[in-house]
């Protein structure tokens, strides 16, 4: 860092800093979710007006199907069907033949699964799957269709909606026995005397409550790798993707909405209408000659990212979890968890044995760094000697540092660069900790009973400002391994400011920690105690092989 101005005065710009760096680290995550629940919606001209005008929840104000016939009156208000099976409770509304409530129940036995609630609407407007043709002036996301067919034993509904000598479009529903999954079906029949286009559009979306900055929603397609979008951003500047598409999704926390058509996706727009985040699939048009009908289908998939259940549908849906920068180390420490898990039937323990792992594998490299940063500070005073003499010439200044470290097999790199290459895997392993489903619910030991949420030991009477109303332990150990690790750590060429700035560290960590997974937590404090250990074991070396130079 460059060396402070002896004029200046370092310590009150000190806690300056500190202060306006506590207000914005404590003050971000507040803000982020402020932002997330108010954003606004996508300008009316960034979608089809069309569309615009279904999903606001309007009232009706087109020609539309009554049971008693096809087209010929304003509609009643719409019917409401409901449907349960072992996974979902579904409502179903004859209004666009579209799905206004969709909840997943959960799951018990090995993997507990918690439910959630995917989408809740108003019975007067469309909901989710709700389709259109772009090129017809019937708006059929708020057409009502007519409930056609209605089978309990392989649990399908079927919805028709007909304008007379233009065009028949059928929708069907099919849940799927034992898998978080609905099979839409949807065929378009030519009713007109002339060849016509029918370029469809199909909606859906996924509730954004009670999500936090930790866990934004995104919006993301299936090229040949995945591209998302976080809600904030989407918020502001929406998402719109066109090529060579998949599938897409919409994504919350632990779950996932996730379709995959059977003929081929145009574009994918995805836009936020709180508290919805929806996306518009453009589908390639199907061009019907008089009397012909074309049918296609779509595979929703409607639950938890869960990596096994996932790959079953053998369609890449697992791709999800990959997402991001290093998401390849994110599957394989997944598998990895999993694995251990079958062991040592306990998550936490895994979490243990991971972190052992990963840290006997770096050991080499964390070696390396820890003797090249106690080679450096054992120069400190050699340098500082250099850089008095050679203070008016820093070519000289340069030359001389390089012939110095040459000498002394120094690598002034050497410090950073095997910590540089750890990152990408500590990272990876921190977004598994946060975004894995299996973890929901997951107990370790004592108090720690759930590794997804803070470990709780008790709870206040009160509620403390940026704390909260409960008492978290290991946050604070972590802390206090924070403090242990700096105190043994060379702190080569550090200016007396910086000292005071890496001191202050810890505590930023353990704000930021504080309402963290206990998972993460565990894992953060676990490596902490491992690097004391290996510092510890290189500090007494250097003092033996000290000792033997001087004998």
């Amino acid at each position: 860092m460059i060396p402070l101005n002896p004029e200046r005065k370092p310590d009150r710009n000190y806690w300056i800093f500190l202060a306006l760096s506590m207000i914005v680290l404590l003050a971000y995550p507040f803000f982020l979710k402020k932002a997330g629940r108010h954003a606004n919606p996508l300008p009316q001209e960034e979608i089809s007006q069309s569309s615009a005008k279904s999903y606001a929840g309007r009232r009706l104000q087109s020609a539309l199907t009554t049971p008693e016939g096809p087209f010929l009156e304003r509609a009643a208000a719409p019917a409401i069907i409901p449907f349960e099976n072992d996974l979902y409770e579904v409502k179903f509304s004859t209004l666009g033949a579209s799905i206004v409530y969709l909840k997943y129940k959960g799951q018990n036995g090995k993997h507990r699964l918690p439910p959630t609630l995917f989408y809740e609407g108003e019975t007067d407007a469309s909901g989710l799957f709700g389709t259109r043709l772009s090129n017809e002036e019937v708006e059929l996301t708020e057409a009502q269709f007519k409930l056609y067919h209605r089978d309990a034993q392989d649990q399908s509904f079927t919805f028709i909606y007909e304008k007379p000598e233009e065009y028949r479009l059928v929708k069907q529903y099919k849940f799927p026995a034992e898998k978080p999954a609905i099979q839409i079906n949807i065929s378009v029949e030519n009713l007109s005397p002339r060849e016509k286009h029918f370029p469809l559009e199909f909606f859906y979306g996924i509730d954004t409550q009670g999500q936090t900055p930790q866990s934004e929603p995104e919006a993301l397609v299936f090229e040949d790798k995945v591209r998302s979008e976080k809600l904030g951003r989407i918020s502001k500047k929406g998402f719109q993707v066109s090529g060579q598409i998949q599938w897409a999704g919409l994504l919350k926390k632990y779950f996932a909405v996730l379709v995959k058509p059977d003929w081929k996706i145009i574009a994918q727009q995805a836009y936020f209408k709180p508290p919805t985040l929806w996306s518009q699939l453009k589908m390639e048009p199907l061009s019907l000659a008089p009397g012909e009908k074309a049918a296609k289908g779509f595979l929703i998939y409607a639950g938890p990212q869960q990596y096994e259940t996932l790959r079953k549908f053998d369609v890449d849906f697992e791709h999800v979890l990959s997402r991001g920068f290093f998401g390849i180390f994110k599957i394989w420490f997944l598998i990895a968890l999993k694995f251990l898990t079958q062991f040592t039937h306990n998550y936490g323990w895994a979490i243990i044995l991971l972190t052992l792992a990963l840290k006997g594998a770096f050991t080499p490299l964390t070696h390396m760094s820890y003797e090249s940063m106690r080679k450096m500070q054992a120069l400190q005073p050699k340098l500082k000697s250099l850089q008095e003499r050679y203070k008016k010439d820093p070519t000289k200044l340069q030359h001389e540092m390089m012939q110095l470290y040459r000498r002394n097999h120094v690598n002034p790199m050497g410090g950073c660069l095997p910590m540089l290459l750890q990152i990408p895997i500590f990272i990876a392993f921190y977004q598994v900790l946060n975004e894995t489903v299996e973890i929901k619910g997951a107990p370790f030991i004592f108090w720690i009973q759930d590794l997804s949420e803070p470990d709780r030991l008790f709870h206040f009477p009160f509620m403390i400002p940026l704390i909260g109303q409960s008492f978290n332990l290991l946050p604070l150990l972590m802390l206090g391994s924070m403090v242990w690790q700096q105190k043994l750590t060379p702190q080569a060429g550090a200016t007396p400011e910086q000292t005071k700035m890496m001191a202050f560290m810890p505590l930023i960590f353990g704000f930021l920690f504080y309402q963290m997974p206990s998972g993460l937590v565990l894992y953060w404090f676990i490596n902490n105690m491992l690097t004391i250990l290996h510092q510890t074991f290189i500090k007494k070396m250097a003092v033996v092989l000290h000792h033997e130079d001087r004998e």
